[in-house]
């Protein structure tokens, strides 16, 4: 049997401390992204794709 692996990261708060709150828990389920709204665009993005994606893959591994 594999062992399970827990990871835990911890990120200073102040590194990030916006956020958004993208979908709804009933409706296929809601991601929180942190992010630093001074930083770019393209960073900001890019936290919100990897966690659109993360949910989509989520919600695929249920749905199996």
């Amino acid at each position: 049997m594999a062992e399970d692996t827990v990871r835990h990261i911890h990120e200073n708060k102040e590194n990030r401390p916006d956020s958004i709150e993208i979908g709804t828990p009933s409706k296929g389920g809601a991601v929180k992204v942190y992010f630093n709204a001074s930083e770019s665009a393209e960073k900001i993005n890019a936290l919100i794709d990897a966690a659109l994606a993360a949910r989509a893959y989520a919600a695929s591994k249920v749905q199996s």
